[in-house]
C-alpha cells in the first residue's frame, strides 16, 4: 500500500478556516482532504461539508462532527479500495497506520493506473464485493462455488460488513451468475484481463472507473 500513496497532497488542521480549506481543495483539484492534529487522523472534510459552514471565517473544528471518519489502514490491499472509488464523489482515501496516524492518500488516479499498467498482477479475473454475515454466509461455500467454475481466489479481505475477493478466472461472468443462483448477493463486481465470457455491463463499468 505505502508505495502507492500520494504524499504531496496537503493535510488540513482543525484551526484552519473554512475559507482556507475551500481554497486548498480547489487548488488541489480534489473534493476532500484529511484533517489531522499531531499526526492523528481526525477525518475527511469535503466540499459538501464546507458548504454547510455559516461563515468562511469558521474554523474546521466547528464542523468536526460532520467529518467523514472513513479511512483504510496501510496493511490493507490497494485493491480493497475499488468499491469505494466506484462512488463518483470519492477521489481520495485517507490511509492511516494501526495507531490512527495519518500516512498519506490513496488516489483514484493511482488505483486506475495500477489496473491499466499491471492488469492487477497480470491475471485475468476480477474483484467481487459481497455483504457478508457470518451467521448467514459461509466463506468456504462461496470459495467452493467460485472453484466449481474454474476460478481461483487470489486474495480475500474483510471490510466490515463486507468480504472482498480477488478472483483469477477467464469466466468471471459465469462465476457471478453462479453465485447469484446460490442466493449470494453481489454488491459490486469489477472485471479485468481477457475473458472467455465477459459480462459486458460490468466490463463497461470498469472502463468508466479507469477512464480518468
Amino acid at each position: 500500500m505505502l508505495s502507492h500513496l500520494n504524499y504531496d497532497l496537503p493535510v488540513l488542521r482543525l484551526t484552519d478556516s473554512v475559507a482556507k480549506a475551500l481554497k486548498t481543495l480547489r487548488a488541489q483539484g480534489v473534493n476532500a482532504l484529511a484533517v489531522a492534529e499531531n499526526k492523528q487522523y481526525i477525518g475527511l472534510v469535503s466540499l459538501e461539508i464546507l458548504s454547510q459552514a455559516l461563515s468562511p471565517e469558521q474554523f474546521l473544528s466547528d464542523l468536526k462532527n460532520h467529518f467523514s471518519s472513513f479511512k483504510m489502514e496501510e496493511e490493507e490491499d490497494v485493491l480493497a479500495s475499488l468499491p469505494w472509488f466506484d462512488e463518483p464523489s470519492c477521489d481520495i482515501i485517507a490511509i492511516t497506520n494501526a495507531d490512527n496516524q495519518f500516512r498519506g492518500y490513496l488516489t483514484k488516479t493511482e488505483v486506475g493506473n495500477l489496473l491499466l499498467n499491471s492488469g492487477v498482477e497480470n491475471k485475468n479475473g476480477g474483484i467481487i464485493r459481497i455483504p457478508f454475515q457470518a451467521s448467514r454466509d459461509s466463506l468456504s461455500t462461496i470459495i467452493r462455488i467460485i472453484e466449481e467454475e474454474n476460478g481461483f481466489v487470489v486474495r480475500s479481505f474483510f471490510q466490515e460488513p463486507n468480504v472482498v475477493l480477488q478472483v483469477q478466472t477467464e469466466t468471471f461472468g459465469k462465476i457471478i451468475s453462479n453465485l447469484e443462483r446460490h442466493s449470494i448477493f453481489i454488491e459490486k463486481a469489477f472485471v479485468f484481463g481477457e475473458q472467455l465470457e465477459v459480462d459486458q455491463d460490468r466490463f463497461d463499468h470498469l472502463m468508466r472507473f479507469i477512464d480518468l
